[in-house]
């Protein structure tokens, strides 16, 4: 064999499975909904970590933002991504959903983050925009919004989806079982 030791050599381009015009539709849209979702994730983090100013208008503007971002780009886009990816990678591209052991890891992946991450990002950003509105309106700061500000489980949640991201980008390219 040309790889030597059994192993078959490297593969061209004639090697490789053609993609129909729906495959590489669902790959488009998938590849769009990933930017999507990482959209999401840079702008709350983002927003989160500019509302640590000292200023009561400016926590209150960043929480606003971050809870704008979490609505229109975080949550739709991660939705997107695991629509998209579990169709092409099941429908399109003809793997298992169920035996395929790297894609059963993959959705793992989604559902930690669709179920576990993204609501713990949801109820830290409301409880600490909703202090920063009391605050505002009393115009200084509160017990409620540094107490708020203390908790980190929205920004560290956020960064549990983000390291999420590259461990399912690796397992649906190397695809190691």
């Amino acid at each position: 064999m040309p790889g030597g030791r059994g192993r078959p050599g490297p593969r061209g381009p004639a090697d490789r499975p053609q993609l129909s015009t729906a495959d590489k539709a669902f790959l488009f849209a998938h590849v769009l909904a990933v930017l999507w979702y990482a959209a999401g994730l840079v702008a709350v983090q983002i927003s989160l970590i500019r509302a640590q100013s000292e200023k009561i208008d400016v926590r209150f503007e960043s929480f606003e933002e971050a809870s704008h971002y979490q609505g229109q780009l975080l949550v739709p886009g991660a939705i997107a991504t695991s629509a998209t990816g579990l169709f092409l990678w099941s429908q399109q591209l003809g793997h298992n959903m169920f035996t395929t052991g790297w894609l059963v890891l993959v959705e793992v992946i989604y559902i930690v983050t669709l179920l576990v991450c993204l609501p713990f990002v949801g109820m830290g950003l409301r409880r600490a925009r909703i202090a920063a509105l009391q605050a505002r309106r009393k115009g200084k700061t509160t017990p409620e919004l540094e107490q708020a500000m203390a908790d980190n489980v929205p920004l560290f949640f956020a960064g549990i989806a983000t390291l999420l991201v590259p461990a399912a980008v690796a397992l649906s390219v190397f695809q190691p079982f």
